[in-house]
C-alpha cells in the first residue's frame, strides 16, 4: 500500500514525531524556517522523495527559501493551480536546483478540477494551498493511506514558526488568520468532501483544529498546542 505524508505549516506540525515515517512526503509553501526544527528536519531527511507544493506568493529566496532543495530528496515543485488559471511562472522558480539538478515545475493536473471550487480570482481552486496539496496527494499520487499534520484550518491557529516565510515573526496568529480568505468551516467542509469521495483511502489527520469526524475512513487526532 502506498502511504504519503502531507506536511502543512500549522502548529500541529510540531507533533511530526507522532506520525509514521514514510518514503514520500509532500510539503506546502515556505518551509525553510520549519526545517530548522530538528524533528521536522529528521523526518524529511528520512524520506526518499519530497514534493513541494508551492504558491508563487510563498517563495522567499531572500529569506533562505532555496536552501532547502539540496537538503532533501526533492523530485519536483508543484504549483497549487491548474494550468488554465495559473499565473506566469517566474524564471527564478524554473531555475531552482535540487540535489540532481534543476527541479521540474508543474501545475496541478486537470483531474483536480472535479473537486475544486470557484473563486473571484480563479475559476478553479482549492480553499488553501494546503488543500490544493491534499488534492494532489489524493488525485495524482493516488495514495492508499494519507497521514496529515500541520493542517489546522486556521481554527484559532496560525503557523508553527510564526512567519509567512519572509522573516522571523511576520505572521502572529491573528495576522495569519486575517490574511486567510476562507472560513475554517468552508475549509473543513471541503476537506471532508474529498475524504467522503475517496472511501477506499485511509486518512489520518493530526490537527490542532477542533474538527470532528464520524466518517469511517477518517481518523482525527486532535492535538493541544500552545
Amino acid at each position: 500500500m502506498k502511504t504519503v505524508s502531507l506536511l502543512c505549516r500549522g502548529p500541529s506540525l510540531g507533533y511530526i514525531s507522532n506520525i509514521p515515517k514514510v518514503d514520500h512526503s509532500v510539503i506546502v509553501n515556505a518551509f525553510h524556517y520549519e526545517v530548522e526544527i530538528e524533528p521536522i528536519h529528521e523526518y524529511l531527511s528520512d524520506c526518499s522523495k519530497v514534493t513541494h507544493v508551492l504558491s508563487l506568493g510563498a517563495h522567499w529566496p531572500n529569506a533562505g527559501a532555496n536552501t532547502i532543495y539540496k537538503k532533501y530528496n526533492f523530485d519536483k515543485i508543484v504549483l497549487p493551480y491548474v494550468k488554465e488559471v495559473s499565473p506566469p511562472i517566474p524564471e527564478h522558480i524554473l531555475q531552482i536546483e535540487g540535489r540532481d539538478g534543476i527541479l521540474p515545475v508543474e501545475n496541478l493536473d486537470d483531474i483536480n478540477k472535479k473537486d475544486m471550487v470557484s473563486h473571484p480570482r480563479y475559476a478553479f481552486c482549492a480553499p488553501s494551498s494546503g488543500l490544493a496539496a491534499f488534492l494532489y496527494v489524493v488525485n495524482e499520487l493516488k495514495a492508499d493511506i494519507v497521514n496529515i499534520v500541520g493542517l489546522d484550518f486556521y481554527d484559532n491557529t496560525g503557523y508553527l514558526t510564526g512567519t509567512f516565510g519572509d522573516g522571523d515573526g511576520t505572521a502572529p496568529t491573528n495576522r495569519a488568520i486575517e490574511r486567510n480568505s476562507e472560513s475554517t468551516e468552508n475549509m473543513q467542509d471541503f476537506f471532508k468532501k474529498i475524504v467522503i469521495g475517496n472511501s477506499n483511502v485511509i486518512f489520518n489527520i493530526y490537527t490542532a483544529s477542533k474538527i470532528k469526524s464520524d466518517i469511517d475512513n477518517l481518523k482525527v487526532i486532535n492535538l493541544e498546542v500552545m
